[in-house]
Formats: structure tokens, C-alpha cells, sequence
């Protein structure tokens, strides 16, 4: 344990730093509610990772299974008797079954057709919400979300949210990392790395692809379902296509097929659209411009400059450094 700390050091000083950041920010509640936020994004971009970054099947139609999680939860919630802890994870399994529903005919295109088809599933997901005012009550929203209780205990505050979502996420990332390096993480890799390859070693390719969207559609419902009763009011703008781009802006600046990648991705990407509330408009020129800056940039996102850094700091001579 001492030893793995000792040659963590800047993960575990920016850990420090981070909690002390939280300590003081959880004093506001419209802090509070930013962190919070941040939480859910993290589990959204987390799942787009395990698609996007470990089985190279890109999908920027990831606000639609967003959106099937926060409806399902709240609906759910609101007009029959299964209290929010529970309704949740009804979102999310919900998601994750339109995941293998679309999965299934993905597992068979790549590049620019399968882009087209996670955009075509996005936007009839907001279509559907949009116009069934009956159920969705369409574009006025759906406003009084419940708050979670759990043995009890009712989260109402954005600070009480921020630790449940918090913790949540930390699961998350734990399984995702015991994911990755276990039999199958190994197997999304091959796959992303040479399909044909893959399937001539015995792997089928095709559930591992639908494997990947199944979880990544769980997560992302998941997210959705947390967002809605965090937020307590959803309509269907908060489910366009520019939800689904800040989704992978934030995956490809944070740097994909790497644990800290969302979070770092998600944390600067949301706080930088807090600051640019002013300019709502430019939200799709303001994610261009990050995109960009990863292409001639930042190819492997933040987390490959403190790869970078590593690597030049061992080039230098041990000697110049301790002078």
C-alpha cells in the first residue's frame, strides 16, 4: 500500500488538493449543485469510454439513452407506488436494453455509418419525448421530480446529492478499472485494435460489441436517472444532439481508454460551460474549438500530457534534477 502510494504522488497530491477544493465549494449551494453535476457526467462520459475508447465504436447518440433513464426514473416515480432509490436503476437497466437493441445492428457498421445510426437513435429518442405531451408532457417539462431516499434518509440538499452521486461514481470508476484489466476489458482492446484479428483468436466479436454498448447505455441511463432527481426538472432540450457532442468532447479532452480521462474531461468541460452560461448560442462552436485543440494538440487528451511530462522528466539526468 506504502509502496503503490510512493509512486503515485502527484495522483495522490491532486487527490488532496481536489478534496480540499470540494470541502470549500460544498459551502455554496450553487457549488454544491456544480459538483454534484460534474458526478453525473462522470458516469456518462465513463461509459462512453468503455464503447468509444476500449471498443472503438463511436456513438454520438448517447444523450438518447441519457434521456431514457431520466423519463423512466421520474415517470416512474411520480405515478406509481417504487420509491426513486429503486426507480433509478429501473432507468438504467431500461437504457441498457435499447443499448443491446441498438447494438445489434451497430456490431456490423464502422466509422461514419455507425455514427449515423447512434445520431438517427439520439434524435428519435428526442422526438419521442417531445411530442407525446401525455406522457412526457412534451416540451414544458416535467417539474415536483421526488428526491431519493434511502433507508430513510431523504437527499435534498445539492450537498447531500454530491456525496450519493460521489460515491456512486467512485464504484464506477473502481469496476471499470477491474473491468479493463480482467479477461474481458482484454478482449474490448483486440476488438478495437483488429477485429479480424480478434475473431481468428477465438473471440466473438459481435458480443463484445454489444457487450460494451450494453454497459456503456446502463451507465449513461444511469447518469440520466440521477440527473433527474438531482435537478428535479428535465424537458426534452436537455436530451439534443449537443448533449450527446459535450458527452465525447469531454471524453476526447480528458483522453480515452484511461480511468482519469472522464473525470479530468468532465470536470474542465462542464465548468467551462457553467462560465460560458452567457453565450448559449456558441455551446456547439465552444466544443469545436475544444475538439480541435485535442487534434493538433492533446491527441491522447490531459492525461496524455502528464504522460508526456513522466517521460521528459526521466530523460533528465538524475543528477540536473536534484540540483
Amino acid at each position: 500500500m506504502l509502496k503503490s502510494i510512493k509512486n503515485n504522488k502527484v495522483a495522490v497530491v491532486l487527490l488532496l488538493l481536489t478534496a480540499v477544493a470540494c470541502a470549500f465549494m460544498l459551502k455554496e449551494r450553487y457549488l454544491a449543485l456544480l459538483l454534484a453535476t460534474i458526478c453525473v457526467y462522470i458516469m456518462a462520459v465513463t461509459g462512453l469510454d468503455i464503447l468509444f475508447g476500449y471498443t472503438g465504436q463511436v456513438s454520438f447518440g448517447h444523450a438518447g439513452f441519457f434521456a431514457i433513464g431520466a423519463y423512466t426514473s421520474t415517470l416512474l416515480s411520480m405515478h406509481t407506488p417504487v420509491p426513486a432509490a429503486i426507480t433509478v436503476w429501473i432507468g438504467a437497466l431500461l437504457s441498457m436494453l435499447f443499448g443491446v437493441v441498438v447494438a445489434f445492428p451497430a456490431s456490423k457498421l464502422v466509422k461514419h455509418f455507425l455514427s449515423l445510426l447512434t445520431i438517427a437513435f439520439g434524435n428519435m429518442v428526442y422526438i419521442f419525448v417531445s411530442v407525446t405531451d401525455p406522457l412526457t408532457n412534451g416540451y414544458s417539462g416535467i417539474v415536483g421530480i421526488p428526491d431519493i431516499s434511502v433507508f430513510g434518509y431523504t437527499f435534498k440538499s445539492n450537498q447531500s446529492y454530491f456525496y450519493l452521486l460521489a460515491a456512486v461514481c467512485a464504484v464506477i470508476v473502481l469496476l471499470k478499472r477491474n473491468l479493463i484489466n480482467s479477461r474481458i476489458g482484454r478482449a474490448f482492446i483486440a476488438v478495437r485494435e483488429n477485429p479480424h484479428a480478434a475473431a481468428g483468436m477465438g473471440i466473438n466479436v459481435r458480443n463484445y460489441k454489444v457487450l460494451a454498448f450494453a454497459i456503456s447505455a446502463f451507465l449513461a441511463g444511469l447518469a440520466g436517472a440521477f440527473y433527474a432527481h438531482l435537478i428535479g426538472f428535465i424537458s426534452p432540450d436537455t436530451f439534443m444532439n449537443t448533449q450527446s457532442n459535450l458527452f465525447m468532447t469531454m471524453l476526447l479532452f480528458g483522453g480515452i481508454a484511461t480511468i482519469s480521462g472522464p473525470v479530468i474531461g468532465s470536470v474542465i468541460l462542464l465548468i467551462v460551460t457553467e462560465l460560458m452560461q452567457s453565450y448559449v448560442r456558441a455551446q456547439m462552436l465552444i466544443y469545436a474549438f475544444f475538439i480541435l485543440v485535442v487534434l493538433f494538440f492533446l491527441p491522447n487528451g490531459v492525461v496524455g500530457l502528464y504522460g508526456k511530462a513522466r517521460a521528459a522528466l526521466k530523460k533528465i539526468p538524475k543528477a540536473t534534477r536534484e540540483a
